[in-house]
């Protein structure tokens, strides 16, 4: 039993089940024994996980020209922000702002939003030789840009989710409680009706016996997106699902992820594993649509990164290794490969292809990258 396990189970002890958003915030980002929360990196070579940015720096190659494109959408300002929410170790905003040239990149300013001081402490220090970057804790306390754009990849499907199931025809929350000195899932009715009027705005029709996640914080952090550009948009990176989709997953979508891999054993080692559920898009185009954004996608993230350019590169990468490996030139030959196989990653069906890209715009034509076939 985990340290975190502990004080969970004299929480519940002293005061009742728990929502599993509740749970789900606590075991992620507790101050002293969250997920993320303990200080060494999850994410990257040494981590539990890789995402996109850390697999090759030309996905941050690929989306300077999605930025560039919404930039000259706004009418090439002097200043253009972007905001990136979640930045792991760095590597996206190190990426963006080595490969930055010409006029966009003397426009350009970057934002990181950063809750945990281990983390931003390490950013800090990769970032240094940038002067045009700056921090805060929380999206809400970012300064508002006048040309921008939010970008957020895999951000929604970490974010707090509640807990719902049908039993008998009624809607039950399925919280979190304690039996035999360990945590266990509680059917309770809903304390917050905001649960039910979710299911009932994304057209979500839980069939009886059927679990589903509510993610009332994704369609909260969906709307401060919004808030945070005057114009330009906001880019959403996730795996995710219409609501439809949603509803015909009897057990739902909430997978964990640790150093010993993924299982669906939520409650088990909180604190030690990562946690994360299926965004529902359909809530997230009617958070966007509602806070005054135009929403296009999803759309996947192989068509994505091959609209900003992926396939040139790739081809690119395919003729330095063919002549490298001519002249023998070992080291430059297998770089080249290695990079191309990177490529390849970003842009499998099976895994990281298959994230989907949702765009929200504002006050701009859609860029030509979230429209192009």
């Amino acid at each position: 039993m985990t340290t975190l396990e502990q004080t969970l189970l004299e929480r519940i002890s002293r005061n009742g089940p728990m929502p599993f958003a509740a749970f789900m915030s606590t075991a992620l980002y507790h101050p002293r024994l969250g997920y993320y929360s303990a200080g060494r990196p999850r994410s990257g070579r040494r981590g539990d996980f890789v995402t996109s940015p850390e697999l090759d720096p030309a996905f941050a190659e690929l989306w300077v020209n999605g930025f560039r494109q919404t930039w000259e959408g706004c009418g090439r300002p002097a200043r253009f922000c972007v905001v990136e929410v979640g930045p792991g170790e760095g590597a996206f905003a190190a990426g963006v702002l080595a490969s930055a040239t010409g006029a966009f990149a003397d426009a350009l300013t970057y934002h990181l939003v950063e809750r945990l001081a281990a983390l931003q402490a390490r950013q800090r220090r990769l970032l240094s030789p940038h002067e045009n970057v700056s921090w805060s804790p929380s999206l809400r306390e970012a300064p508002v840009a006048e040309s921008g754009c939010v970008f957020a990849n895999e951000v929604l499907d970490n974010l707090p989710v509640h807990l719902v199931e049908r039993r008998g025809g009624r809607l039950m929350e399925v919280c979190v409680g304690a039996v035999d000195g360990g945590l266990t899932f509680v059917p309770l009715p809903p304390a917050n009706p905001e649960l039910a009027r979710y299911l009932d705005r994304t057209g979500f029709d839980l069939p009886e016996g059927h679990r589903a996640e509510v993610g009332l914080a994704a369609g909260s952090f969906t709307r401060q997106t919004a808030a945070a550009i005057e114009r330009g948009a906001t880019f959403f990176i996730d795996y995710g699902a219409e609501a439809d989709d949603l509803s015909r997953r009897a057990a739902g979508t909430l997978v964990s992820y640790s150093s010993s891999g993924a299982d669906d054993r939520v409650l088990e080692r909180a604190g030690a594993k990562d946690i994360t559920a299926h965004v529902n898009w359909t809530a997230v185009r009617g958070a966007g649509a509602d806070a005054g954004l135009t929403m296009l996608g999803p759309r996947p993230q192989s068509e994505v990164l091959g609209a900003l350019g992926l396939w040139d590169l790739d081809d690119r990468l395919r003729r330095v290794h063919g002549s490298a490996a001519a002249e023998g030139k070992g080291a430059e030959a297998v770089s080249a490969l290695s990079r191309r196989g990177a490529l390849g990653a970003l842009v499998d069906r099976g895994g990281l292809g298959a994230l989907g890209v949702m765009a929200g715009v504002k006050g701009i034509a859609p860029p030509p990258f979230v429209t192009t076939r």
